[in-house]
């Protein structure tokens, strides 16, 4: 039988969403909607970063994602956000994919929940988190957790202390978000043992067998076609360093990706991330991937 629930892909930005994404997308009865609750670019109900939908508030944004769901919504203009708005008129059968950004995983419960979606799941060595951040020159203003209250009730109270401490290096910074952040989606994948969870070092190492796998428990074909376009994406012969100011790099020899954070990262960075990511990121990635 075909599998039309929709998908939610979830995980930290910087974390390989956006390649997962498109990997995923490339299915003709995919249609894809890119970070809608992204307060800049998304639906226009959403003004703050990495909301948490809840209990609480799910009377704010609800009639708005089950609009998404039927590839329709009020969203910012956009030209990815106008293309998957007109992909509703493509004949043939539609299932709508959201990519979210790290808000989604506080919000993957009430999603999957609400509108029973299959969960696919991205972590990215700490490290290597911080080391994109980095050569983006992007930063994180810990507030934008600290004022929601239901957050911190539910998740983040214990890191309280941490988000509001002043004058943290970029490093420091960069391993709290990984750490606030992914310990969230590690208690999700704990109750949820059915959703499915990649690191993106294992995506990175073996793209062909990897989205194959996840084709097949998506309820996707995996053809030929496809298999093809995975390997372009992914291939040696592809750039391993992205450009400096460029966001996004799709076309990048995976196998090389997994340790550049090396090069660009000195001692004392590496070992304020791992201090601070402790004992949830060597769970992750034990000694032997530092």
């Amino acid at each position: 039988m075909k599998n039309n629930q929709p998908i939610l892909i979830i995980g930290l930005h910087r974390s390989g969403t956006t390649w997962l994404a498109k990997m995923l997308s490339l299915p003709d009865e995919i249609r894809y909607v890119s970070e809608p609750f992204n307060p800049n670019t998304g639906l226009k109900v959403f003004t703050d970063w990495l909301v948490y939908i809840n209990h609480d508030n799910e009377g704010k944004y609800y009639q708005e994602i089950a609009k998404l769901m039927q590839v329709k919504g009020d969203f910012r203009f956009t030209l990815p956000n106008a293309k998957f708005l007109l992909s509703r008129f493509i004949p043939g059968p539609r299932r709508v994919m959201i990519k979210g950004i790290g808000g989604s995983i506080f919000s993957a419960n009430w999603l999957a929940d609400k509108f029973d979606m299959q969960v696919v799941a991205i972590m990215r060595h700490p490290a290597a988190f911080y080391a994109s951040l980095k050569r983006l020159n992007w930063r994180f203003d810990f507030n934008n957790l600290l004022k929601q209250g239901a957050l911190m009730r539910d998740y983040l109270e214990p890191y309280r202390n941490l988000m509001k401490k002043p004058d943290k290096s970029y490093s420091e910074e960069a391993g709290l978000l990984w750490l606030v952040v992914n310990q969230v989606l590690d208690r999700l994948l704990t109750d949820h043992p059915a959703w499915y969870f990649r690191r993106h070092e294992d995506l990175s190492l073996d793209p062909v067998g990897e989205y194959g796998k996840m084709y097949d428990y998506l309820g996707l074909e995996f053809t030929p076609k496809i298999e093809q376009q995975v390997r372009n994406f992914s291939n040696s012969g592809n750039m391993a360093e992205a450009q400096t100011n460029k966001a996004v790099e799709l076309k990048r020899n995976s196998r090389a990706i997994i340790t550049d954070w090396k090069k660009r990262l000195s001692q004392e960075e590496i070992s304020v991330i791992k201090n601070i990511t402790g004992e949830l990121a060597l769970k992750y990635y034990p000694e032997n991937e530092w």
